[in-house]
C-alpha cells in the first residue's frame, strides 16, 4: 500500500473499490478481481495500523479477517467512501459496531461458515 498523503484519484465510474487485507480463496479473489476495483494483501502478512488506515480512507468496502482490530479511533479516520465492512469471518468481535453504525457503515459477516467442517471433525472424532 502507498503512502496516503494524496487523495485518492477522482472516480469515472462506480465500480466499488474492495480492500482485502488477507489471502482469500484464489477462486474469490478471481470473482472479486471480476467484479469490482479491488486491491489485496500480497504478502498476507497482517496489515500495520498506517495500511488499515489508508484502507479505510480509499474503499468503499473493506473485507477485513478476524486478525484485523477495526476499532473506533480507525472508523472515525475513515473516509467518506467507507460504506460497508464485510468480515471474512464467522464474527465481529473484532469490529466496533457501535462506532460502524455511528457512522452509517454496514458490517457483514459470514455467519456459519465453519458449522460444516465443525461437524465433519466432530464425526471423525
Amino acid at each position: 500500500m502507498t503512502d496516503n498523503t494524496q487523495a485518492p484519484a477522482p472516480r469515472t465510474d462506480k465500480t466499488p473499490r474492495i480492500v482485502v487485507t488477507r489471502h482469500l480463496l484464489p477462486e474469490v479473489e478471481r470473482r472479486m478481481s471480476e467484479l469490482f476495483e479491488c486491491s489485496f494483501n500480497s504478502s498476507d502478512e497482517p496489515m500495520s495500523r498506517d495500511q488499515l488506515r489508508e484502507a479505510v480512507n480509499t474503499c468503499d468496502v473493506l473485507v477485513p479477517t478476524v486478525t484485523d482490530q477495526i476499532d473506533a479511533e480507525l472508523l472515525g479516520e475513515a473516509g467518506e467512501s467507507l460504506g460497508l465492512i464485510a468480515s471474512y469471518g464467522a464474527g465481529t468481535d473484532h469490529i466496533d459496531l457501535e462506532a460502524a453504525a455511528r457512522r452509517g457503515v454496514m458490517v457483514s459477516n459470514t455467519p456459519g461458515v465453519f458449522t460444516d467442517d465443525t461437524a465433519d471433525i466432530a464425526m471423525e472424532m
